[in-house]
């Protein structure tokens, strides 16, 4: 019951947070998307599409090639492969066609004015790249999300246990799904556009499908299926 309302409290300020923070992340969006961000835009550069989707889409590689639990792989491929259309279609219009950047820019004849500090600058590949403070929370999301991947995945493979029950597992049934959702949610926050939009809530449809088939798979497979239902009743399906 603590645990419950401790959860619950999180929560609660997550959404709070989340609520003061719209302000400032709409102003995000009107300045990437009307105009303020011209010396951002990057167009053409196939190589980091290409760099940005294969280091991406690596991430799938724990769950596709170390699957504990044999889930029907219709159900498993169609989650992958919206995450990889997600990947794919959002590094394209980052890097390839910034399309949704000019669909946006053209509906207004004048630049909207925002206001959006450049906090840190790098280059990778001969391409400049300018950080403001809602791409530096989006990338510190994305990052979050590859390490409880990788924590989910050597945490759940490296066991002889039936059923794992601590460590990450304590906290969530699936954190290797909380991960890859940050991880695109983290992109989103980055460079919100029409396909990240569109393509989020899709993709947490598809994992949540996902986490419904493996936990009757998980269940099934256990020699006292009654476990589950009491690991199941202690602890979030996702958070």
């Amino acid at each position: 019951m603590v645990d419950l309302d401790r959860r619950k409290a999180a929560l609660l300020g997550v959404g709070v947070l989340a609520l003061v923070s719209l302000p400032s992340f709409l102003s995000h969006v009107i300045w990437l998307s009307f105009g303020q961000a011209n010396a951002m835009v990057v167009e053409g550069r196939w190589d980091i599409v290409a760099l940005n989707v294969g280091i991406f889409l690596a991430v799938l590689l724990p769950l596709v090639f170390g699957m504990r639990w044999r889930v029907d792989w219709s159900s498993r491929s169609k989650s992958l492969g919206v995450y990889a259309a997600f990947i794919v279609s959002m590094f394209v219009e980052m890097y390839g066609v910034p399309l949704s950047f000019y669909l946006t820019s053209a509906a207004v004849s004048e630049p909207v004015t925002t206001e959006q500090t450049v906090l840190l600058s790098f280059t990778v590949l001969g391409q400049s790249f300018s950080m403001t403070f809602w791409k530096l929370v989006g990338a510190a999301i994305t990052v979050v999300g590859v390490v409880l991947v990788a924590l989910g995945w050597s945490t759940l493979y490296r066991t002889d246990k039936e059923l794992k029950t601590d460590g990450l597992y304590a906290y969530s049934r699936h954190p290797q799904y909380v991960g890859i959702i940050l991880v695109v949610f983290g992109w989103f926050v980055h460079w919100p556009s029409f396909l990240t939009l569109a393509l989020l809530p899709v993709l947490v449809y598809f994992y949540y499908k996902l986490a419904l088939a493996e936990e009757r798979e998980v269940r099934d497979s256990l020699s006292d299926p009654e476990a589950y239902d009491r690991y199941a009743e202690k602890t979030p399906r996702f958070v």
